[in-house]
């Protein structure tokens, strides 16, 4: 199949990232100032999350497929996560009580580079083992990042980990490690490896006609510039709540 834009991919996630934008006024409402959030709104609230995990996989999920149509990925994946270190230089000198450390940009950037370095091994295997292998694994680690717990379906295990303070890019985090917005490699990582063995078919144009048909220009739009859109409303959020909180 062509390089031509999968409209529905667009789409996707342009919706998501507007989800992503509502979390964040949600969170920064509720635990950055004394308004009150109904409890059903409130990030933290199993509602809330699990559509939090939902849109945070469509993401992920999607750049993953994305990746294959990449014509230099690795440069793209090193561009990305020097925005997001640019960001934690930024956020850590101006707003230090909202410092972002291995953001979204980060993140993006890390799955981006190992893919790229990867891909004659990954692209080797059949994309649904490879789809298939990336949902398993973040099924295993879904929380290890934040507590260290593995889930292994019929049991969990919480290995010891290394007390060192700089493995927060693999997902160990050290109990002094603080920071707003926190993507490591594992476990998101495996919703972008999930979403690399999707671009096979997607690519082959292996799904329904309308997956490649527009389905709405502003959603599609927003979707196209969602990683610029990402990297700049927290801090602009943030921004807002420090002038806030000092002017009254």
């Amino acid at each position: 199949m062509s390089r031509k834009r999968v409209c529905m991919l667009d789409w996707l996630r342009g919706g998501a990232i507007l989800l992503v934008v509502a979390y964040h006024i949600l969170y920064d409402l509720a635990f950055m100032t004394p308004l009150p959030v109904p409890a059903w709104l409130t990030p933290g609230h199993p509602a809330v999350e699990a559509v939090h995990v939902g849109f945070l996989w469509v993401l992920f999920a999607v750049s993953g497929i994305c990746s294959g149509y990449s014509r230099n990925l690795l440069r793209r994946g090193v561009l990305l996560y020097l925005a997001g270190f640019g960001v934690t230089v930024v956020t850590t000198l101006f707003l230090p009580d909202y410092g972002i450390v291995f953001g979204v940009l980060s993140g993006f950037g890390a799955c981006m580079v190992l893919t790229a370095l990867a891909a004659p091994l990954l692209d080797r295997i059949p994309w649904p083992i490879l789809t298939a292998l990336g949902v398993l694994l973040w099924l295993v680690f879904r929380t290890f990042h934040k507590d260290g717990v593995l889930h292994l379906g019929f049991a969990e295990m919480a290995p010891a980990l290394p007390d060192v303070r700089y493995l927060y890019p693999l997902g160990i985090a050290h109990p002094s490690f603080t920071s707003v917005d926190y993507f490591p490699v594992i476990p998101y990582f495996f919703m972008f490896l999930a979403g690399r063995g999707l671009h096979r078919p997607v690519s082959r144009g292996s799904f329904p006609k309308w997956f490649y048909r527009s389905h709405g220009r502003v959603l599609e739009w927003i979707g196209r510039h969602s990683l610029i859109i990402y990297a700049v409303h927290q801090p602009i959020l943030l921004g807002i709540l420090w002038l806030v909180d000092r002017l009254l």
